[in-house]
């Protein structure tokens, strides 16, 4: 079996074959991504102060929820960081879209007789939208050889996962609870 001298990875070392332009454009690329993903993580943080005050879910489920609320707000500042260390910033125009989506759909299940449930259900689906973003940051990363910005992906992706385990367990006694309190209404 050959042996490898070189500590690059095969992709990084494909996509530096691609020439200058190629690099740069797919370095551009992570840049704009990770401007998405603060953009995402600011834009969560009202969705989970809404859960970690919402006195119809269970302690557990609010505890989670302020738990998660402090990852995120230092997801958003690690992503800044990185982005700074890249020599950029954040976007304002994003997070203010990011922001303002989030709290659309939060406002959106406000007249909902089941706002709870309906809440924890989109979180649960933008857990995973989290999920598949570091997934494929990470990836990203890995391959133009930012392996700080991988591991970093790979570290929020964690704790995106935990969070979403936790939703998911909690769902089904969330919605029993929340039936029957409507069955004694």
């Amino acid at each position: 079996m050959k042996q490898r001298h070189s500590t690059e990875t095969t992709g990084a070392r494909n996509i530096r074959s691609g020439g200058a332009d190629q690099t740069k454009e797919i370095r551009d690329e992570i840049i704009d991504w990770l401007k998405d993903a603060y953009a995402m993580e600011r834009g969560m943080e009202g969705s989970l102060e809404k859960h970690s005050r919402n006195d119809e879910l269970s302690p557990e489920v609010r505890e989670r929820a302020a738990t998660h609320l402090e990852e995120t707000r230092r997801h958003a500042e690690q992503v800044r960081s990185a982005l700074q260390a890249l020599g950029t910033d954040t976007s304002t125009l994003k997070t203010s879209l990011g922001v303002m989506a989030q709290g659309a759909k939060g406002l959106s299940s406000v007249l909902a007789r089941d706002e709870a449930i309906k809440d924890l259900l989109d979180a649960y689906s933008m857990e995973h939208f989290e999920i598949a973003c570091y997934t494929s940051l990470a990836a990203a990363a890995e391959s133009a050889g930012l392996t700080e910005i991988s591991a970093l992906c790979l570290t929020i992706l964690s704790d995106e996962q935990r969070m979403a385990q936790a939703l998911i367990q909690a769902i089904p006694a969330e919605t029993t609870a929340y039936l029957s309190e409507t069955s004694r209404a």
